[in-house]
């Protein structure tokens, strides 16, 4: 029996050291090497794939938990006007929109504001009229926003209140004033961290990491 195990032993040793086997267990490691990196190309490929609609569920997501917000707000201009009132407040707006830059615009806006000063709408009109504007009129249009209309929401869901701050943050850092940026990044950080854009990123994210 012992003499048995011994040659099984030596037996096994030298097959181990043929070259022919050894070559035969150099190229199955080879093939499953090549086949790793295969299986780990497809799962980037795929998870590249999946990244996308992962960030567009996101969106979509937030969007939807905006909506319901928005729906509210409108029900309740409907609730306070007439209709042929909303049409003449989004017909005042259109031409503010239309028309922007000329005194007929101005009127208009100005026009709105004075009659119809809390309906939804308005507080868009005016966030829309601020991003066309530039230097200080722009600069008050955006802070108008903040208090004012800072409860207003755009149907995608974007906050007149928030994306104002965002927007006139930007503009304060664009300048070197720091200090008001850094003031109005921590209100967006706190008080509307789940704020988003157009786009439906938030706008937490879109703080740039090197500010305050």
């Amino acid at each position: 029996m012992r003499n048995t195990i011994i040659a099984g032993i030596l037996i096994y040793s030298l097959a181990a050291s043929s070259p022919l086997i050894a070559q035969t267990n150099s190229d199955e490691v080879a093939r499953l090497t090549q086949r790793v990196a295969q299986l780990e190309k497809q799962v980037q490929e795929i998870s590249q794939l999946v990244q996308p609609l992962k960030a567009q569920q996101a969106i979509d997501d937030r969007r939807k938990a905006f909506r319901d917000t928005f729906d509210k707000k409108m029900a309740r201009d409907q609730a306070r006007y007439t209709p042929e009132q909303l049409r003449e407040a989004e017909g005042l707006y259109q031409i503010a929109n239309q028309k922007w830059g000329t005194p007929e615009a101005t009127e208009s806006l100005q026009a709105m504001i004075k009659k119809y000063p809390d309906i939804n709408r308005t507080g868009c009109a005016m966030l829309y009229i601020a991003q066309k504007s530039q230097g200080n009129e722009r600069a008050k249009y955006l802070q108008d926003c903040i208090e004012k209309f800072g409860d207003c929401m755009y149907g995608d869901g974007v906050q007149v209140g928030a994306y104002a701050r965002f927007l006139l943050a930007e503009d304060c850092r664009s300048k070197s004033d720091d200090k008001k940026a850094a003031a109005l990044y921590a209100e967006i950080r706190t008080k509307y961290a789940d704020a988003i854009d157009h786009g439906g990123q938030l706008l937490v994210e879109s703080i740039k990491p090197d500010s305050k």
